[in-house]
């Protein structure tokens, strides 16, 4: 994103912070369930910026201050209690928020647990099953990683992908793509040519896929197995952290029963809760997810979720380190309490 469109976008959420209705932004109503979605909880929010997809990872800071407000504002539970009270319909004295974390990355263990239990705040982490414990990075990371290395030689990442028969991806649109549009282009492809792509970016840069910065790994089997006897609870993200609807029935079936089953029999508990890796479903894929046995999914939909809300698609805030920034680049707490529905500083 260039300097001058996030100089907008925070001047934006800067004025929109000092109206009462937050101009267009989700408020929070009696009676609503809110889910707040994260991804990473870094220390060096700079050096995460540079070398991570920026939309994923927020500040130990910035994340504590976030629980702080929400804490002050919201009764904050479970996700198995949030949607406990929707399928019933209880009248609650104040709105609910519930915590969610996408993919499972180790720092969520090493900055995140720490001010969740300090705060004594539930949470909900939905683990690709298939990367945890292995050491591998996701394949949005490692797509990043390698277009960043190659970002100078468009001409040498469209030979690449062309010789993965994968189209749509002349020289022209590369040069034409920023970093991350590309990436997210990339990353919306089915699961066999998007890895098809990474091993030819690898091959072309000789890259060791060793070698991918630590700050992309996920957690293990034996974190998760502490954090779960310490009141996290945890969901399925698929297996493979695929886009489902771009998968046959056949693969995308398994990925979402599968899953379900391996964090079963690692943690000795029902899971219940999906979510939607990078928020893509479809009727079909809503049907699945029923009849693999969840009461629960998530999308990145934002909006607040209602008595009358189908437990399968609901709504949810994704935040950032960005999404609380006012126009001097700094955390803001009007612009916090504009993205967490909350008023000025809540």
């Amino acid at each position: 994103m260039t300097n001058s469109s996030l100089l907008l976008k925070r001047s934006i959420k800067s004025a929109a912070s000092m109206f009462p209705f937050g101009l267009g932004f989700p408020r929070v109503t009696p009676g609503s369930v809110n889910i707040f979605a994260y991804h990473r909880i870094v220390r060096d929010i700079d050096l995460a910026e540079r070398n991570s997809i920026y939309g994923i990872v927020i500040s130990a800071d910035t994340f504590r201050k976030h629980c702080e407000m929400l804490k002050r504002a919201f009764d904050v539970v479970s996700l198995d209690t949030a949607t406990h009270f929707l399928e019933r319909r209880r009248s609650v004295a104040r709105p609910l928020a519930a915590l969610t974390f996408d993919d499972g990355y180790l720092d969520l263990y090493d900055e995140a647990f720490p001010i969740l239990n300090e705060l004594a705040l539930p949470a909900t982490v939905f683990l690709p099953s298939g990367y945890i414990g292995t050491g591998k990075a996701l394949g949005h990371d490692r797509l990043f990683w390698l277009l960043k290395k190659a970002s100078k030689e468009p001409a040498m990442i469209a030979a690449a992908v062309g010789a993965t028969g994968v189209e749509g991806f002349p020289e022209k649109l590369v040069r034409s793509l920023s970093l991350l549009d590309l990436t997210d282009k990339m990353v919306f492809l089915p699961d066999q040519k998007r890895e098809r792509i990474i091993c030819a970016l690898e091959t072309a840069l000789r890259f060791d896929s060793a070698a991918y910065p630590e700050e992309y790994q996920l957690l293990d089997w034996d974190r998760v197995r502490e954090m779960s006897r310490r009141g996290i609870s945890f969901g399925s993200h698929t297996v493979d952290h695929v886009v489902l609807p771009l998968e046959s029935r056949e693969k995308a079936s398994a990925e979402i029963s599968e899953s379900k089953a391996e964090i079963e029999d690692k943690l000795g508990k029902r899971i219940t809760s999906f979510a939607y890796p990078n928020g893509a479903y479809s009727s079909d894929v809503t049907r699945m997810v029923n009849e693999a046995g969840y009461s629960v999914a998530v999308t990145t939909e934002t909006r607040s979720n209602q008595s009358s809300s189908d437990p399968l698609t609901l709504g949810r805030v994704s935040l950032c380190e960005e999404s609380t920034r006012g126009y001097r680049g700094k955390y803001s707490p009007a612009v916090a309490g504009l993205r967490l529905g909350v008023g000025s500083g809540g």
